[in-house]
């Protein structure tokens, strides 16, 4: 008896993982940054003591994290929510978007 493996079938497959899989990291790193960001404003004195611990590639990753928390934060932060004929959310990105 031989066992026969269905090539196309096993190539769907695969990118599905694959496609799952990068959602589930781009969700990840996007909830990660803001983490970041708001402990670093929250406590800017313990973020620094933990950034100065991190090796070189840690800062650059832990710095794109806070930038990218910023940028949330700016985009999605108070400015979210219905404004007058419209969200402010699109128009706090029409105004990052013009500098």
């Amino acid at each position: 008896m031989t066992i026969t493996i269905d090539e196309a079938k096993l190539v769907q497959t695969a990118k599905n993982i694959a496609i799952l899989l990068v959602i589930a990291f781009v969700f990840t790193f996007l909830g990660m940054s803001s983490k970041v960001f708001h402990f670093s404003e929250t406590n800017p004195m313990q973020y620094e003591i933990n950034y100065n611990r991190l090796s070189t590639p840690g800062k650059g990753v832990a710095s794109s994290l806070r930038k990218t928390g910023e940028v949330e934060s700016k985009v999605l932060g108070k400015e979210r929510g219905r404004g007058k004929g419209g969200s402010k959310f699109f128009e706090a990105v029409e105004k990052i978007h013009k500098k």
